[in-house]
């Protein structure tokens, strides 16, 4: 099952990650992630105000729900003041073949 773990909140959001990543890399579960660049510089439709800035996000394939809450804890961001970590399923692929 694939989970994206969207990294979200205020202050920096280049903290060490170096446990979530060596733990999912090592395990086969890590497909990929990005750090985003700084929210102010994101156009969004529509325009609202309110929502947490969206800092980064990883990409996992793991065997179950539990399995990502694991490597989601790992994150700094789920207990680092102000931020926080979303863990949400992937449903389906929008990769298409055109």
């Amino acid at each position: 099952m694939k989970f994206l773990l969207i990294l979200q909140g205020d202050g920096d959001p280049c903290l060490p990650r170096g446990d979530f990543e060596a733990a999912a890399y090592d395990a086969g579960e890590l497909v990929g992630g990005e750090i985003l660049a700084h929210p102010q510089s994101a156009i969004r439709f529509p325009e609202r105000a309110g929502l947490a800035p969206i800092d980064g996000y990883y990409l996992v394939d793991v065997e179950n729900r539990e399995r990502a809450l694991e490597l989601a804890r790992l994150l700094p961001d789920s207990w680092t003041a102000g931020r926080s970590v979303e863990v949400r399923a992937v449903m389906q692929s929008t990769a298409a073949d055109y």
